[in-house]
């Protein structure tokens, strides 16, 4: 198993057309997102006090998933 934080990860999903590529452009640029963080609840507290617009949560709910599997691999 893989031992990365959820920000290790997103930014293998950069550049991708998709919601998932779109959240790890902003999480790249928001030099105040805690990169170690490998809980869900820490990423998402993050998330919900610091909003991306028109980013909705589902969307990191589905990258924490990916996220989950991608460690497995």
């Amino acid at each position: 198993m893989k031992n990365y934080s959820y920000y290790h990860y997103i930014k293998t999903r950069r550049g991708e057309k998709s919601d998932i590529g779109r959240l790890a452009a902003l999480i790249f640029e928001d030099t105040m997102f805690p990169k170690d963080a490998v809980d869900y609840s820490e990423v998402s507290d993050y998330l919900e006090r610091h909003p991306y617009a028109g980013m909705s949560l589902t969307v990191y709910d589905e990258s924490y998933e990916d996220y989950q599997n991608w460690l497995q691999h």
